[in-house]
């Protein structure tokens, strides 16, 4: 398969075509995650406390293991903030590639490293950006993880947040009581907040889904499947 190097209209099509079947059902309301070996791929350090904070946060209150993989834009100043953040979170266990930003789909052995990890780790939830997060480092990670499954059948449970597009989601957990961890953690990320106004894109967000689904004051979206049906949604939206 050729990944794209951006999302098209034709994508979008294929999308919600296969999430039609879910738009029949009320999305699920919990408040806290399935509990489990955790393990978070995230493409640049904050994808993962912007997306899932208030969620990750809530499995390090139930005792699980979460162990956090970060693949691009690395450097000195990037890790530092994220272990502060990291701190905030409570998760410990953080692995730092050295790939640079936007460059994530040019690295096949990417495929690879991520095996490695997972046959040692043996997750039994994965988080990482939705398929359809419009960034091509994202999409990258995407792709890396639907070859993977191609070749071991690894089976876990994904859970796909939202940073850069927003999700039409069949699960919602209420953060409501890890909603200023997760602005804690957030406000550490000095580098990319100057830029953009990440903390109140992020916490805007999670007031909105905590509204409209009824699940609490600020909540969190995620597409949850198996990684066998997530495959198969990759496959539909970009496999033709």
């Amino acid at each position: 398969m050729k990944l794209p190097k951006r999302i098209k209209w034709v994508h979008v099509r294929r999308l919600y075509e296969a999430l039609e079947p879910l738009l029949k059902f009320s999305q699920i309301k919990l408040k806290r995650p399935d509990s489990g070996r955790v393990l978070v791929l995230s493409p640049h350090i904050d994808d993962e406390v912007i997306g899932a904070g208030g969620s990750l946060r809530k499995h390090v209150q139930a005792g699980n293991e979460v162990r956090v993989v970060y693949f691009a834009d690395c450097s000195g100043e990037r890790i530092e903030e994220g272990r502060k953040a990291a701190d905030i979170i409570g998760f410990r266990c953080l692995e730092f590639f050295e790939y640079g930003p936007k460059t994530l789909s040019e690295h096949p052995e990417i495929v690879d490293r991520l095996s490695a990890i997972i046959a040692d780790y043996r997750p039994e939830i994965v988080y990482v950006p939705s398929l359809f997060d419009r960034h091509n480092d994202h999409l990258a990670v995407n792709n890396y993880l639907s070859v993977l499954f191609s070749r071991h059948r690894f089976d876990f449970t994904v859970y796909a947040y939202e940073v850069w597009t927003a999700l039409v989601p069949n699960l919602i957990i209420d953060i409501s009581d890890t909603i200023d961890a997760k602005k804690n953690a957030i406000s550490q990320y000095g580098s990319q907040l100057s830029t953009n106004n990440w903390l109140d894109a992020a916490v805007s967000l999670n007031r909105y889904r905590g509204v409209t689904s009824g699940a609490g004051e600020y909540a969190e979206a995620f597409i949850r499947y198996s990684m066998k049906e997530y495959f198969a949604l990759w496959e539909k939206v970009f496999g033709k």
